[in-house]
């Protein structure tokens, strides 16, 4: 007895020991669909995918000749500091495993796990993707590779017998792989709570045999040790509801799901408000009841080509109405090559190179954490305005305003709620608390009364389009690391505070004149008093990161325009990079024709750093064309642009280096362009689950072009959306003079038989206000008066996940288009009127051709 008492002592001794590890290791669980942490609370992680152990992310910063992991040491500083605490990635498999399955302990393991273990001191929690399928080459060609996935299709994944086995071989080994910096496996980690098994998998077999697959790599998964919690994806299926309800009924503990509203790969920057993108989103699955028990997380998500800095607290939002704990958006740029913009030309995401869009980032996550699950939110544009967040798409704004923290994307007017109660302060630009002359985000966190930590990242110059086509050699944005004042209101601190510099180098000291001192990049102790900072600067982290700039050379970026009318409001303006401010910068202005240009000296806007701007000077009331450069005076030389050429145009020796931009110049009550085939290159948005092709062709004269829109059969329903547009960025309503503007005329004909067609302006809110329209087989002027148009459906960008809706839902707000805000239209949008046509005249091919869309004053 006494034996037998003493084995099952060890035996119970042994069970809890077990049990106590796999808590320690299982840091979260699922209970009635709901992910939550060992002491009950919910689970509310939000962050970022990031991708430099592997594929092109790996290369190119090889080919930069920086080290992996020194930049992987910024990246991570970088992350943490806007506040994001989840990771995720698909790991290449191709590059971690044979043929067989067997794990490879290569660079690029070695690196991920040198990765995880700084995620972890920074207490970013992570999920691993294991089966990543795709080669590795992207956006160039995939290498030649060996990996088990370069040999199948990735519907034969779960098809194959020998695909599979070699999956539960990886599955198996990568799991029980310790990591040498923790010692501990990916499961025993507790930094790692949860894996999602296969990316983006594509099932073209019946739903019962999917489900059987799945349960095969969750057995396998399980007999390797691992019992975090395991999740799968369905929104790459679509709206497949068998699928999803095969896969709900498998032991997986959660689904995972994507959002790509605004589509990907435009090749160039949506210059429109997406906000209606993502309003809510849609999850077709939420009514089968057997998915009610899995958790939801967002494996990946962004705005693709969209530079404003209002979406991201949007789509948390709505996460969170959608009842999702977990989000991380695709994908964050590695600081060493984010000038470029080159790993994933779609999405740009860099606390540096993006410094507002990171702060509206890290508005989003204290959006997702505080917001509470399955909580409904108000319908768009109400919306804009939730909880302690304000969305302003024509100030490109996010602003988060609660007694305690205070976050603003760009300058703003807003007043903090509770000026004394705030801790924590990160922004870019200038608000009510902290004036600053540079175009970086800056941090600041209370330490103590009277005692905060400042850190201060450099200027950046946005170039060029950072949304073309990948290349390494692209410079789409550059780092000037220039002193810029900081003028700070904070009451404990006072108008006399010291500062001193903390980072490695920063060997700056100060004494405030009237709150306001000087700083460059870098990390700085602010104290009321000189005694504080002995007491206080060993007690606050010094870290501080940044890559080596490419280049500090002064650049000049000007965006033209085609046209203007005298009496517009109109300003040239220019944003300026530079270490040191220039000395004057000047508008140098011709009519065609002339031979002399005018000077004309620019003053600076000080609400935006860099930018200098004048006024239409008030005497050129000549209509024609005007040609105009801007000399740039540093250092005592000058510098003129477009070009960088040196010297000044009214030099007699002066060789240009490129074309003066150009302004055509124009009487009043001219037509004003929303669309111009001719000219919109850039600027159609593919409509939502469209089977239109569009093309250009020659329009009636044969000297300009006409955009053809032709479809195969109307009978589709997905057939009615051929047309969605934004406005180009050289033709901006923004400094127009609108006022009398009252119709809207349509240069447009049918190709082979008149046609029935929806059309419709889109407001400030990228909200739908038309008409329907009757168009003949000749080319003609549709004059549709502004009065007329009524709200109707908005279309949708074409999404991912496919099951997105094709219109946005539904507003309460005026059923007319406000005509005193043309100035903040949108673009444009078609379709054809199905309900208008027969079944029988519905077959067949049908087409219109689209030249111009120009907004005029009737007579």
């Amino acid at each position: 007895m006494q034996q037998r008492f003493m084995s099952t002592a060890f035996l119970c001794t042994t069970a809890a020991a077990l049990f106590s590890a796999s808590a320690a290791a299982n840091p979260v669980s699922v209970k009635d669909g709901v992910l939550q942490w060992q002491n009950g609370s919910e689970v509310a992680l939000f962050g970022v995918n990031y991708s430099a152990p592997f594929a092109y992310g790996y290369r190119s910063i090889e080919r930069v000749g920086v080290d992996h992991r020194a930049a992987i040491d910024m990246d991570v500083d970088h992350i943490a500091r806007l506040g994001l605490d989840a990771y995720r990635v698909h790991l290449w498999d191709r590059l971690l495993a044979d043929k067989e399955g067997n794990l490879q302990d290569n660079i690029h393991l070695q690196l991920f796990d040198y990765l995880l273990l700084r995620l972890k001191e920074k207490g970013i929690k992570v999920i691993i993707t294991p089966i990543g399928w795709w080669g590795s080459g992207y956006p160039e060609p995939d290498p030649v590779e060996y990996g088990f996935s370069t040999f199948y299709s990735k519907s034969q994944m779960n098809q194959s017998a020998d695909a599979i086995k070699a999956q539960k071989n990886y599955l198996t080994q990568l799991f029980k792989h310790v990591n040498p910096l923790t010692g501990k496996s990916y499961q025993q980690d507790d930094n790692i709570i949860a894996f999602e098994i296969f990316n983006e998998p594509k099932h073209e077999i019946k739903p019962q045999q999917s489900a059987a697959y799945i349960e095969d790599l969750i057995s396998t998964i399980r007999a390797a040790g691992v019992t975090k919690p395991l999740f799968y994806n369905t929104s790459e299926q679509g709206d497949d509801q068998p699928f999803a309800k095969a896969l709900c009924n498998t032991s997986i503990d959660g689904v995972s799901y994507q959002w790509y509203p605004t589509g990907l790969v435009k090749g160039s920057v949506i210059n429109g408000n997406m906000l209606p993108a993502v309003a809510h989103y849609t999850n077709p699955f939420a009514g089968i009841s057997e998915c009610a028990t899995k958790a939801k997380m967002v494996y990946e998500f962004d705005a693709a080509d969209v530079a404003s800095s209002v979406m991201y607290p949007a789509m948390a939002r709505s996460f969170r109405e959608a009842g999702f704990q977990w989000a991380t958006q695709f994908a964050y740029d590695a600081a060493a090559v984010a000038h470029t913009n080159s790993e994933y030309n779609t999405h740009h995401l860099n606390l540096l190179y993006t410094p507002s869009k990171a702060i509206s980032l890290k508005i989003a996550a204290e959006v997702f954490r505080s917001q509470k699950r399955a909580e409904k939110v108000a319908d768009y544009p109400a919306s804009n305005s939730f909880g302690a967040v304000t969305l302003d798409y024509q100030q490109n704004l996010s602003v988060l305003n609660t007694p305690t923290q205070f976050f603003y994307s760009n300058s703003t007017q807003t007043e903090p709620k509770a000026v004394a109660k705030l801790t924590s302060i990160a922004g870019v630009g200038s608000s009510a608390v902290a004036k600053y002359s540079g175009s970086g985000a800056y941090f600041l966190d209370k330490v103590a009364d009277g005692v905060w930590r400042l850190e201060v990242y450099p200027d950046v110059l946005t170039l060029q389009d950072p949304y073309q086509n990948s290349s390494l050699s692209r410079e789409a944005g550059r780092l000037y690391p220039a002193a810029q004042q900081l003028k700070l209101t904070l009451t404990d601190l006072g108008k006399n505070y010291q500062l001193k510099g903390l980072n490695t180098g920063n060997t700056a000291t100060a004494s405030a004149a009237d709150g306001e001192v000087a700083v460059r990049p870098g990390v700085y102790l602010l104290t009321a008093k000189a005694a504080l900072a002995q007491q206080y600067a060993n007690k606050v982290e010094t870290d501080f990161y940044l890559p080596k700039p490419q280049s500090t050379e002064l650049a000049l970026v000007h965006q033209n325009q085609r046209q203007i009318q005298l009496g517009d409001p109109f300003s040239f303006e220019v944003d300026i990079g530079a270490l040191n401010k220039p000395e004057k910068v000047q508008l140098m202005l011709r009519y065609l024709g002339d031979n002399k240009f005018t000077a004309f000296e620019m003053q600076a806007k000080p609400e935006v750093s860099g930018r200098y701007q004048l006024a239409m000077p008030k005497d050129w009331t000549q209509t024609g064309l005007l040609e105009y450069a801007f000399v740039v005076t540093a250092d005592g030389k000058n510098l003129t642009f477009p070009g960088a050429a040196t010297g000044s145009p009214q030099d007699w020796d002066f060789v240009s280096k490129a074309p003066y931009w150009t302004v055509a110049l124009k009487p009043q009550g001219q037509p004003v362009a929303l669309f111009d085939a001719t000219l919109d290159r850039q600027n159609s948005l593919y409509p939502k689950d469209a089977t239109v092709t569009q093309r250009f062709v020659a329009d009636s004269s044969g000297a300009g072009l006409a955009m053809q829109l032709g479809v195969d059969s109307l009978e589709n329903p997905k057939a009615a959306a051929i047309l969605k547009t934004t406005l180009s960025a050289d033709n901006s309503l923004l400094q127009r003079n609108l006022k009398g503007y009252d119709t809207v005329a349509l240069k447009i004909r049918a190709v082979k038989q008149p046609e029935q067609l929806k059309f419709a302006v889109l407001d400030k809110d990228g909200i739908a206000y038309g008409t329907e329209l009757k168009v003949g087989t000749d080319w003609q002027y549709l004059l549709v008066p502004l009065n007329k148009l009524k709200r109707t459906d908005t279309l949708m960008t074409q999404a991912y996940p496919m099951f997105m809706p094709l219109f946005a839902p539904k507003v309460e707000q005026g059923s007319e288009l406000d005509l005193n805000e043309l100035q903040q239209l949108q673009g444009i949008q078609l379709m054809f009127n199905q309900s208008a046509y027969s079944p029988a005249a519905a077959k067949g091919w049908h087409g219109v051709e689209l030249a111009e869309v120009s907004l005029i004053q009737k007579p």
